[in-house]
């Protein structure tokens, strides 16, 4: 969760560019809540039966705890009419995009308002 606490502490450059970060959690409804509370201007979405994970095809197969299946680290940048404009999943299952780097993305991307 360090990762949504960098990006939490970013919310001030995201909410300039209009951008909104949704985390994808393997968690349930209550979990999710809780790290929603944690993180306010992030929308964290609780993914328990993985059914999103599995129809943007980012599960991560035998990579959770006892070899269960896990959502892969995963990066997307979708545009107002829904639009992938950009993707990103990194090599090693532990490495995440730095906030620097997420929105040097979005501005390639000119995802700006």
């Amino acid at each position: 969760m360090i990762e949504l606490g960098e990006l939490e502490k970013r919310s001030q450059d995201l909410a300039q560019r209009h951008i909104r970060v949704l985390a994808v959690s393997n968690d349930d409804q209550e979990t999710a809540r809780m790290t929603q509370a944690d993180f306010p201007h992030l929308v964290v979405v609780s993914d328990a039966e993985q059914n999103l994970a599995k129809a943007m095809q980012v599960l991560h197969s035998g990579m959770g705890p006892h070899q269960s299946d896990t959502n892969a680290p995963t990066t997307m940048l979708v545009d107002g009419t829904g639009t992938v404009r950009w993707f990103y999943r990194p090599e090693r299952f532990l490495t995440r995009l730095s906030p620097d780097q997420l929105l040097a993305a979005i501005d390639e991307n000119k995802l700006r308002e």
